[in-house]
């Protein structure tokens, strides 16, 4: 018989009034270094309760058994379900305190996945809101990638169901875009 044991050690850092989460983190091994994944938003993940999206991302970089670690950062902080800009502002869906967050993440961790998914495609705010974290990110550019799968599809969503049992990662390259160019044809869309 055996019985494996550990500890895994639990941080996750809200805004005073919890409606806001800038970081959910999960260390497993010390020794190893640790992944940051940037999604979209959390939904209701804290130190005890856990979400699908979040279960499937702890899963998947566990799996790549060269991590000891992962650091879960958003586009939003927001604590919800689901984005709605319908009811709330981007403003209102993102306290400034965010971006620090997500940029302490990527510069403490090894690795940065950008995994939002494709909702950039088909919201704006989304859209605006990912350009302005990819172009912040620009000095970690060699660490960025994004999750594909095996048909060859890259910047997907953790809860995309060809990706629940592993993810193949990407570079991240940023495509080029011209002055003329809508921000739609941005650098958010991986080039791989």
């Amino acid at each position: 018989m055996i019985t494996d044991k550990d500890v895994i050690k639990c941080e996750s850092v809200f805004s005073d009034d919890r409606s806001h989460r800038f970081l959910w983190k999960r260390t497993w091994d010390k020794e190893k270094p640790s992944v940051a994944v940037v999604a979209l938003n959390p939904a209701h993940a804290d130190n005890i309760l856990i979400d699908t999206t979040t279960a499937l991302i702890v899963n998947n970089v566990a799996r790549l058994e060269h991590y000891g670690g992962v650091q879960i950062v958003n586009l939003f902080s927001q604590l919800t379900p689901k984005l709605n800009f319908r009811w709330n502002s981007p403003d209102e869906l993102n306290d400034p305190q965010n971006d620090s967050y997500i940029m302490k993440a990527a510069d403490e961790c090894q690795l940065v996945i950008l995994a939002w998914g494709k909702g950039a495609d088909a919201n704006v705010n989304i859209e605006k809101r990912a350009v302005e974290v990819v172009n912040k990110l620009q000095k970690y550019k060699d660490k960025l990638c994004v999750i594909s799968d095996e048909n060859g599809r890259n910047g997907l969503h953790p809860l995309t169901p060809s990706l629940r049992n592993g993810w193949i990662l990407k570079p991240f390259i940023a495509k080029e875009s011209s002055p003329e160019q809508s921000t739609s044809d941005n650098n958010i869309v991986p080039a791989v």
